[in-house]
């Protein structure tokens, strides 16, 4: 059973993945939610880390289709969207991987971690809110030393996309 907080989260990142808006995501809105990220950063194009995201991109567009795409449209809808998702090989495979590599692209001083101003450019380049954005370091960064580590994200992440 989707409980309402659930079903609230996954709309909001089905939202941001649907990057035209038009119900359904396609390979294109993967695509164009890739490039439009990294086009933010300042990784140049073609970069190890550039093709780490482009691929990681191409794999979750590979992973919705094969197996959220149920009726073979090329198309996934919201529905089919949320049951990859809560799926915890596709969770563990793809989805936290993809977000880690961004996460890891946010840390602009390769510490291994992120400090809140380079959280907060991230998230403010994604176009999320300030206070949003802060509240959520706040909540991830579980030892309040001011950074972000890998592990933190990691579980952060996981959290995100655990059933609730």
């Amino acid at each position: 059973m989707v409980t309402q907080t659930e079903r609230d989260r996954f709309q909001a990142m089905f939202k941001k993945v649907d990057s035209d808006g038009d119900g359904v995501i396609e390979q294109v809105d993967i695509d164009q939610m890739v490039q439009g990220a990294l086009a933010k950063t300042t990784a140049p194009v073609g970069c190890p880390e550039w093709r780490r995201v482009t691929d990681l991109g191409n794999k979750l567009w590979h992973m919705l289709q094969q197996g959220a795409d149920t009726n073979g449209d090329s198309r996934v809808t919201a529905r089919e969207f949320v049951a990859a998702y809560r799926r915890p090989d596709f969770r563990d495979e793809v989805a936290i991987p993809f977000e880690l590599a961004f996460l890891e692209m946010a840390g602009s001083d390769n510490d291994g971690k992120i400090s809140l101003g380079e959280w907060l450019t991230w998230q403010e380049a994604k176009g999320l809110p300030l206070m949003e954005s802060l509240e959520e370091f706040q909540q991830i960064d579980i030892d309040s030393d001011g950074y972000l580590t890998r592990e933190e994200c990691v579980q952060h992440v996981k959290q995100s996309y655990a059933a609730q």
